[in-house]
């Protein structure tokens, strides 16, 4: 399951570049590569919560102590939408701010941070996302997180950043889109079936 997610990662990276190239130019993926950077600042911290709680999760499954198993689960949900929400505010909060240490552009400056608005809006999801994926191969159920995993990138976004272009005028705007609309649907998905 964590290859076929550090896979698709990839595909997907050559998907908004091959687009974003197109519809935007160079800055539009000089953007997108900011955008990219930011956004792991937003889901490794929940990423890492979750896979440290795979084991007390997994043990605690093992034993048949269900208590504990949605003890942990709680904390670790509830934990990583915590750090995911306060990163989420400080990049919203500090756009121009946390954009410097990848350029000086005025240009490149102005258009992430109208990118960072849209390709951020269900970023506060992130955490609820990555608990659930991690927690479900805690239990075993490798098949349904891959899955889900795969249904956000793969089933969803790839197409979307494909799709949308062709409904919407503004063709940049259509392609950052994709990223919230396709969080939005996987992680309703995700809940209804964790």
């Amino acid at each position: 399951a964590p290859f076929i997610m550090f896979a698709t990662e990839s595909v997907l990276v050559l998907t908004y570049n091959a687009s974003l190239l197109r519809y935007g130019g160079d800055m539009a993926v000089g953007m997108m590569t900011i955008l990219s950077t930011l956004m792991q600042f937003l889901m490794l911290p929940a990423q890492g919560l979750a896979q440290g709680a795979q084991p007390i999760i997994s043990y605690n499954y093992g034993a048949g102590n269900a208590a504990r198993v949605k003890e942990a689960f709680k904390r670790l949900i509830s934990t990583a939408f915590g750090i995911t929400l306060l990163i989420y505010i400080l990049v919203l909060a500090g756009s121009k701010y946390v954009i410097l240490p990848f350029t000086a552009d005025a240009e490149l400056t102005k258009l992430t941070v109208w990118g960072i608005r849209i390709y951020f809006s269900a970023g506060i999801l992130i955490g609820i996302q990555m608990a659930s994926l991690q927690t479900l191969m805690a239990l075993g159920k490798a098949g349904t997180s891959t899955f889900l995993s795969l249904l956000r990138k793969v089933f969803l976004l790839i197409p979307f950043i494909y799709i949308f272009p062709g409904f919407i005028e503004d063709k940049v705007f259509a392609v950052i889109l994709a990223e919230p609309v396709a969080d939005v649907i996987s992680v309703s998905a995700t809940i209804i079936i964790f």
